[in-house]
């Protein structure tokens, strides 16, 4: 069990909250300045400058837009909120539309890069009613699967036998152990 100083030295350590800001289009001239000064409610620990990524065809955070760059930002803030908050608070403040606009924690961001990278068949399929497709899997576990596996471990048994290597100290050792006399 811990103790009152453990849980008031929790309680005073400084906590950051990490997140991603994502504009898509062209940014305003002083956005920057305007969103940065909007989030002195939150007491900005750390606001990066933003850097601009080339324009894409498609947008993973945005994808009913096409042909877009996206400027992205990194800030720290002291004070806890959420991601959906600070997105419809950075779109008021700035004029940017909501929809333009998306703010990612670190693990909302790993999740997002997670989800892109599935290239699954059934990404617009129903799956909910579908039923199991039928499966034999006796080649795996059945009597068949015994029988090869024994095949499979006389033949690694044939392999891995060791061989018998004549050198030329062959001639030197003897060729069998000398017997002593039992009383």
């Amino acid at each position: 069990m811990k103790s009152f100083i453990d849980y008031l030295t929790e309680s005073t350590e400084e906590k950051k909250y990490v997140f991603k800001v994502k504009i898509a289009g062209a940014v305003p001239e002083h956005c920057e300045d305007v969103m940065e000064t909007a989030l002195q409610k939150y007491q900005v620990a750390k606001f990066s400058k933003g850097k601009t990524s080339p324009i894409q065809s498609k947008l993973n955070d945005f994808p009913s837009l096409e042909n877009e760059s996206v400027t992205v930002y990194d800030i720290e803030l002291m004070y806890p909120t959420t991601s959906s908050v600070l997105t419809n608070y950075i779109a008021e403040q700035t004029g940017i539309s909501a929809d333009r606009v998306r703010v990612r924690s670190p693990s909302e961001e790993a999740e997002s890069e997670l989800n892109a990278t599935c290239d699954c068949e059934t990404k617009d399929k129903v799956l909910l009613k579908t039923p199991y497709e039928k499966e034999d899997n006796q080649a795996l576990v059945g009597e068949k699967r015994v029988s090869s596996f024994l095949k499979d471990l006389a033949k690694a048994s044939k392999e891995n036998k060791p061989q018998q290597y004549k050198g030329v100290n062959d001639a030197l050792l003897a060729k069998s152990s000398p017997k002593g006399k039992t009383e």
